[in-house]
C-alpha cells in the first residue's frame, strides 16, 4: 500500500436510536463522500454507543464510529464539514490530522 502525505482520523457520533440500516447506510454514505475526495479509509472503527458529556440534540448517549483516512492532498475540510452537517443522523464529528 502506497504511504499517504496526509493522514486523518475522523471521529463521528450518530443518534443512538437509529435503526441498524439507517446507520449503515449512513456510514456507507461517508465511506462514498472520503473516497470521492480522493481519500483512502485505512481503517473503520465501531466503539459502540457511549455516554455524552453533555446532551447533544436531547440524547445522552452517542453511537461512536472511528474512521482513519489518508490522501496525497489535504482534506478539504469545509465540503467535508458541511456534508456531515447536513446527514440528520450524525450528531456530532471531529476531524483530526494525525
Amino acid at each position: 500500500m502506497k504511504e499517504s502525505n496526509y493522514k486523518y482520523e475522523v471521529i463521528v457520533a450518530l443518534n443512538p436510536k437509529t435503526e441498524s440500516k439507517d446507520k449503515e447506510k449512513t456510514i456507507k454514505l461517508i465511506e462514498d463522500k472520503v473516497t470521492s475526495m480522493a481519500f483512502s479509509i485505512n481503517n473503520r472503527e465501531n466503539l459502540g454507543n457511549k455516554e455524552l458529556a453533555y446532551k447533544i440534540k436531547g440524547l445522552e448517549k452517542g453511537d461512536f464510529w472511528v474512521f482513519t483516512i489518508g490522501g496525497d492532498k489535504p482534506i478539504k475540510s469545509a465540503e467535508f464539514k458541511l456534508f456531515l452537517n447536513r446527514d440528520l443522523q450524525v450528531i456530532r464529528y471531529l476531524i483530526l490530522k494525525i
